[in-house]
């Protein structure tokens, strides 16, 4: 879900309008469906997701089922290889264009200025739609998936820091050290 949320000194925030009727309020004593188990585990995302790197995250992916056909030398065909080009690398600027995204001012309707059920990340972006209803011989395990997903979830994101120096790294897939909180 991608909210913002801004309350002054002394307001509440509530569920009701996302998830409850506007004009309508349950009765106080009824109990919230979160409340009747005990919190989940969170567990860690996968490698290059903390902090971000498309590199380390989404590349790896690409570089054992896609790069083969996708090399670059096939001029129909999106070059899939890591290849640093202009901030990023070939296969960020082949793929995020299938990614449903959210840029303020971007071209295609890739902006929010009003948010859509089912719009942005990993189910409103054609480039999963295309790998589940499959794609030549490919089969990616459930760890590749989530590894997918999560960057198409994440905005379709390629560094995790705004540090150039660190970013530069990042490209190269080097690791770099988590900001501090």
């Amino acid at each position: 879900m991608r909210s913002l949320i801004y309350l002054q000194p002394g307001e509440t925030e509530t569920c009701i309008g996302c998830h409850e009727h506007r004009m309508k309020k349950d009765a106080t004593h009824v109990q919230a469906l979160a409340t009747r188990r005990p919190a989940s585990v969170i567990t860690p995302g996968p490698e290059g997701s903390r902090p971000f790197s498309y590199p380390r995250l989404v590349q790896p992916i690409l570089d054992k089922h896609c790069v083969s056909c996708h090399d670059g030398k096939e001029p129909k065909r999106p070059n899939l290889t890591g290849a640093p080009e202009k901030w990023a690398s070939k296969s960020f600027n082949s793929l995020i264009r299938h990614v449903a995204y959210s840029s303020w001012g971007a071209p295609n309707g890739n902006y929010e200025p009003l948010t859509e059920p089912l719009r942005f990340g990993a189910l409103g972006s054609p480039l999963a739609k295309r790998l589940e209803s499959g794609h030549g011989k490919v089969r990616l395990s459930p760890e590749e998936w989530e590894r997918l997903y999560t960057w198409m979830d994440s905005n379709g994101a390629f560094y995790g820091t705004f540090d150039v120096a660190e970013q530069k790294k990042q490209l190269a897939g080097e690791v770099i050290t988590e900001p501090e909180r």
